[in-house]
């Protein structure tokens, strides 16, 4: 080894053990998790509400997290699973 060669960058192996992984994320899990993430909290709160349910607010919170939930699967099948672009660590 020279002194140039400790400065080369070096590549990752293209495939073994080493190799990175490559993170590929399912749209439909992705929009279900996002839809559970965006609607429960608000459903508890109003199911939970010192004055009784409310309806309204649980509609509306079913609503934005389907409409989250679609935006977020749309946005993950786009870019065919991948959510970052670039080497990984």
């Amino acid at each position: 080894m020279t002194d140039d060669d400790r400065w080369q960058a070096t590549e990752p192996p293209r495939d073994g053990p080493s190799t990175p992984p490559d993170l590929r994320f399912n749209p439909l899990a992705t929009a279900i998790g996002v839809f559970a993430a965006v609607a429960i909290p608000i459903v508890v709160v109003g199911y939970t509400r010192p004055a009784g349910p409310n309806g309204t607010l649980i509609v509306v919170a079913v609503l934005a997290g389907l409409l989250a939930g679609v935006l977020a699967g749309v946005w993950v099948a786009h870019r065919d699973g991948r959510v970052w672009r670039g080497p990984q660590l």
